[in-house]
């Protein structure tokens, strides 16, 4: 069975794209692979409708990046948020593929392997033809394989008869405060506006905590940084200990705001979980501790900060709980 395989790109990088079709040309011949971009739309037909029907029937998406592509509010909005959601189900193979040089890490994307695989873009390569050429060769070895199978959503298998409305619509309002996230911290210079804006945006998704709390594995697991954000909005207003291995990670591993965020939530599990699961809580927080101190962010940033001052108070509680004195009542 041939891939179907979906073109998500700016029109300003219409050039490499269609250089990119030469070379996978003998995948086209050999009936692996039926390409579709935007260009195909015939004249006269709904052309959002035609884009939803492809995106849903794809079987790979190539996302083209670019700062053009970046800067695109439907490739990167609609396309991407579309593509990762078909991922997260299984149902479609996503490869980011860099064009030019741009600021794709702090992408929603940033999570999935890129290609070429050092991040080169192929604008920048001695040879356009030879990183083109290394990009079919990756998406040759993809194809070579069967087909992603439709799965059913979670939503489907827990409640096959009915659509669960009220939970997608939490879900729709959590993505969209995750895409403004995204576009604020990409689009905006570093400033105490922008962190501002991302606060204020942080606030509306703690707000939705109580009604997207089921969504929390979902967004954990999310390629999404703003759904992973979303995430750690809930946990910190419900601590769990499944989740102290997720704030571990996201602490050390996401940039300055979000990870401030992580370790606040870290700080008030210290008051909010169980006196039995204080150990492993406080394994986490060196964990934390450990993985900035390796990162080399810097001793007296705001995530080391918090980290220490719930480190201490983690330790006075555990103090006064084993002083059979009294000392510290």
């Amino acid at each position: 069975m041939a891939w179907n395989v979906f073109y998500s790109h700016s029109h300003k990088d219409s050039n490499l794209r269609d250089r990119l079709g030469t070379h996978l040309a003998p995948l086209r011949h050999q009936h692996k692979i039926i390409e579709w971009y935007d260009r195909k739309i015939e004249p006269g037909a709904n052309w959002n409708s035609e884009v939803d029907a492809k995106l849903e029937s794809a079987h790979l998406i190539l996302l083209l990046i670019s700062a053009d592509f970046l800067a695109s509010d439907y490739c990167f909005g609609v396309e991407v948020e579309k593509a990762l959601e078909r991922l997260k189900h299984g149902q479609v193979k996503v490869m980011p593929i860099l064009l030019r040089e741009c600021l794709w890490s702090d992408s929603p994307f940033s999570r999935l392997q890129i290609i070429p695989r050092d991040a080169k873009p192929v604008t920048s390569w001695s040879s356009e033809d030879a990183a083109l050429a290394n990009v079919a060769s990756e998406i040759q070895a993809v194809v070579s394989g069967p087909v992603p199978a439709a799965t059913k959503t979670d939503s489907e298998l827990s409640n096959p008869h009915q659509f669960d409305s009220s939970l997608d619509l939490v879900r729709a309002q959590v993505r969209s405060y995750a895409q403004l996230y995204e576009r604020t911290r990409l689009r905006m210079r570093p400033s105490d506006e922008r962190t501002s804006l991302m606060e204020q945006i942080f606030d509306k998704m703690r707000n939705l905590a109580t009604a997207s709390y089921p969504l929390l594995d979902e967004l954990a697991a999310s390629p999404s940084p703003g759904e992973r954000l979303a995430a750690v909005a809930i946990l910190e207003v419900f601590s769990a200990e499944k989740f102290f291995p997720f704030l571990v990670n996201f602490i050390r591993s996401e940039k300055p705001f979000a990870g401030y965020h992580g370790a606040k939530a870290l700080s008030i599990a210290v008051g909010a979980v169980d006196v039995r699961v204080y150990p492993q809580l406080q394994e986490a927080i060196k964990e934390a501790q450990s993985g900035l101190a390796a990162a080399s962010v810097g001793f007296d940033t705001d995530r080391q900060r918090v980290l220490r001052e719930a480190e201490q108070t983690l330790q006075k509680t555990v103090e006064a709980l084993s002083d059979p004195t009294g000392k510290y009542d």
